[in-house]
C-alpha cells in the first residue's frame, strides 16, 4: 500500500517541485503563453481525446457530471454559511470553498490512482468545475453574468463537440484521434509545472486567515463529497475520483478573479499557497482515502 501511494504522490510532488525551483532560479518561463496553450489547446484536446477513447459508458459520465454539480452546490452552501458566521465577504472568498484545484492537481491524481478510467471520469468532473468557474465565478466576483465570457470558453466548445460525437456514435478519424491525443499529453505535466511556478510567486499576506480558509476548503469539500458518494451510492473509481476532486486545495484561478475585480488578491493568493502546501503535505492520506473508498 505504501509503495502504491508513493507511486502516485511522488511524480506529482516532483513535477510541482521542478516548476517551483525553475521559477526560483529565475529561469525563463512565459506563464501567460504556456497557460493559454494549456487552456485553449491542450485542455480541449484532453477532453475530446480522453472521453472519445474512454471505455466507460455515457451513463457513468453523466453520473460524474451530476456528482460534480451536487458537490459544488453543497460546498457552496456550506462555504456561504461558514463565511457568513465568520463575517467575511462572499464576493471575495466564496470561490474558495466552491471549487478545488481539480485541474492542476485533481486530474493528475485521478489519472495516476485510477488510470485511463480515472482520467476520463476526472475530466467529466473537471469540465463542470471549469464551466462553473467561468460562469458563477464571474457572477460572484463581479456581481454580474458575462455571457460572452462563458460562450467563449474552449472547454465549453470541446464539451459540446465531444458530447455530439459520443451521442452520434461517429467514429473519430485516426488522424484526428492521434493529433488530439498528442496535444492532450502536454496538459497534466504542464499543469503541475504551472502550479509549482505559481507557488513560487504567490505570497501569504495573512497567515491566520489563509489557514482558516484552507481548513474550510478541505472540510466543505470532504463533507460534500462524502454525502454525495453515500447518497448516490457511488463505488469504485467513481467514488475515488469524486473524493479526490472535491478535496483539492483552493484553485489558482481564484487569484485571477480577485485581481481582476479588486477582491483582496493578496489574501486570496495567501490562501492558495497555504491550502496547496497543506494538501501536498497530506497527499498520501488523501490518496489512501481515495483507494479505500474505491475498494
Amino acid at each position: 500500500m505504501v509503495l502504491s501511494i508513493l507511486s502516485v504522490t511522488a511524480p506529482v510532488l516532483i513535477i510541482i517541485a521542478l516548476g517551483y525551483l525553475w521559477a526560483r532560479m529565475r529561469m525563463p518561463f512565459d506563464n501567460p503563453t504556456i497557460g493559454a496553450l494549456v487552456l485553449r489547446i491542450g485542455t480541449p484536446c484532453l477532453i475530446f481525446s480522453s472521453l472519445t477513447n474512454a471505455q466507460i459508458a455515457l451513463a457513468d459520465m453523466g453520473t460524474m457530471v451530476l456528482a460534480a454539480v451536487l458537490v459544488i452546490g453543497g460546498s457552496t452552501v456550506l462555504g456561504a454559511v461558514t463565511l457568513r458566521i465568520a463575517r467575511l465577504p462572499l464576493h471575495t472568498y466564496l470561490m474558495i470553498p466552491m471549487h478545488g484545484n481539480s485541474g492542476n492537481m485533481g486530474l493528475p491524481l485521478a489519472a495516476m490512482v485510477f488510470g485511463p478510467e480515472g482520467l476520463a471520469l476526472g475530466i467529466a468532473y473537471f469540465t463542470v468545475v471549469a464551466i462553473s468557474q467561468n460562469t458563477l465565478g464571474h457572477v460572484i466576483s463581479a456581481g454580474r453574468f458575462d455571457l460572452r465570457s462563458f460562450v467563449g470558453q474552449p472547454v465549453v466548445h470541446a464539451s459540446v463537440v465531444t458530447i455530439a460525437v459520443l451521442l452520434s456514435g461517429v467514429a473519430v478519424p485516426a488522424w484526428l484521434a492521434r493529433t488530439t491525443e498528442m496535444l492532450a499529453g502536454m496538459v497534466i505535466p504542464t499543469m503541475l509545472l504551472l502550479l509549482g511556478v505559481a507557488l513560487s510567486r504567490l505570497k501569504v499576506a495573512d497567515l491566520r486567515l489563509a489557514a482558516g480558509l484552507s481548513v474550510m476548503r478541505f472540510a466543505v469539500g470532504a463533507l460534500a463529497a462524502t454525502v454525495m458518494i453515500v447518497a448516490m451510492r457511488l463505488g469504485g473509481a467513481e467514488a475515488g475520483v469524486v473524493w479526490i476532486m472535491a478535496t483539492m486545495p483552493a484553485a489558482a484561478v481564484n487569484v485571477l478573479f480577485a485581481e481582476r475585480y479588486a477582491r483582496s488578491p493578496e489574501k486570496v493568493a495567501g490562501t492558495i499557497v497555504v491550502s496547496t502546501v497543506a494538501t501536498l503535505a497530506g497527499l498520501p492520506v488523501i490518496v489512501w482515502m481515495a483507494m479505500w473508498i474505491a475498494a
